[in-house]
């Protein structure tokens, strides 16, 4: 078993055993808690590889800490010698569990840590790119360029910004109370809607939690304000929204779609697409047009079920395409996959408005030309196997 499945089997277990005996103590509930977020954490490692040594010594680090906690739960019910001494001295199983907190908390901080320096190992499940036209907004590939240069002004916006409203010993804030500092800061409204979409990418694993890396990474060298109004405002139009779980390999063909003034939409998995689509549903049904809106989905993923366990989707297209037309979407859905999987993609030929092809790049350049020029006449990728 590899290091993170290894960590999340642990952590597993320490959930089940407090559900079933703390006893509603409120310091092994924060422990679960804690060890829940580190699950949300670890889940998109157990797709890949970890090759990184030092996120593997993390691990390691991380894999000994919740041994000793998980350990020490269960002796304080199930050592005779133990509950005793429970009984006399209260106290230092409190003592005992709440140093174990601690513990806990400042793994799940190196391994956010971790998770952030190494971009290459998360794939990010969330980017959007404006138009080409925009030049001061960089997109990912422009930022990871410049990511290595010494501190722009812009980085020390993100950093004046935590110093000032998040404390300088600090390097994790709550999900929701960052939204309230940034609007506060920014000067600029976040409601409800605009921080779902902004958490989205800040916490795309739900963790409740957002790091300082994962703050500065999403901003880059940009301006913040600007950063955060687009992740945080309404999608712009045309645009095209890209469910595929190979970012980087799509870059060259997401740049095709921005130089021709489309906003572009990357979502790496079926989970974080039906949750933007969810979050984005309303104002882009007013959208649902093929000069204005259009959608490209892989149709093979490898993805995690329900339980964190990874699996290769090979209905991953069949799927999204339900879910895209059973939310009332009409706009045209493009099944963009490899040779050895379009035979899967026969279901295009029920749905309206739909096609597939294998990796045809006329085929792409067809669809994106008229999506950038708010085309609806364009028919010939409308088919199975175009």
């Amino acid at each position: 078993m590899d290091i993170a499945s290894a960590v999340h089997t642990i952590t597993i277990g320490i959930v089940n055993f407090i559900a079933e005996h703390s006893d509603k103590d409120s310091l092994q509930e924060q422990i679960s808690d804690i060890v829940v977020q580190i699950q949300n954490v670890i889940r998109p490692l157990l797709l890949r590889d970890v090759p990184d040594l030092p996120l593997r010594q993390t691990l390691q680090a991380l894999q000994n800490a919740l041994a000793n906690v998980d350990s020490h739960l269960r002796s304080w019910k199930e050592s005779r010698t133990r509950r005793m001494l429970a009984l006399v001295n209260p106290w230092a199983v409190t003592q005992e569990i709440r140093e174990d907190r601690l513990l806990l908390m400042h793994q799940y901080i190196l391994l956010m840590g971790a998770m952030q320096v190494i971009d290459h190992i998360t794939v990010k499940g969330y980017n959007l790119l404006p138009p080409a036209a925009q030049p001061n907004i960089p997109t990912s590939s422009q930022a990871s360029r410049s990511s290595g240069s010494k501190k722009s002004p812009q980085k020390e916006d993100v950093l004046e910004f935590w110093h000032s409203r998040i404390g300088d010993d600090l390097e994790v804030v709550e999900s929701q109370k960052l939204c309230e500092h940034l609007a506060s800061w920014l000067n600029i409204k976040m409601g409800p809607l605009s921080c779902r979409r902004l958490l989205l990418r800040l916490d795309e694993h739900s963790t409740g939690n957002v790091t300082l890396k994962t703050l500065q990474d999403l901003v880059r060298d940009a301006k913040m304000k600007e950063i955060i109004q687009l992740y945080t405002s309404n999608p712009r139009f045309p645009l095209l929204i890209w469910i595929s779980d190979d970012l980087a390999l799509n870059a060259p063909k997401a740049a095709y779609a921005q130089e021709r003034g489309i906003s572009v939409v990357q979502l790496a998995s079926t989970s974080t697409a039906k949750a933007w689509i969810n979050a984005n549903r309303n104002f882009l049904l007013k959208h649902d047009n093929a000069g204005e809106l259009r959608f490209i989905s892989d149709q093979y993923r490898k993805e995690l079920n329900p339980k964190g366990v990874p699996y290769h989707n090979r209905n991953a297209g069949n799927q999204i395409m339900k879910f895209i037309r059973d939310k009332g979407f009409q706009a045209p859905v493009l099944i963009y996959t490899g040779k050895k999987s379009l035979h899967l993609t026969r279901y295009v030929e029920s749905y309206p408005n739909a096609g597939s092809a294998a990796g045809h790049y006329e085929v792409y350049q067809e669809f994106i030309s008229a999506l950038g020029a708010r085309r609806s006449d364009d028919k010939g990728w409308m088919k199975f196997g175009a």
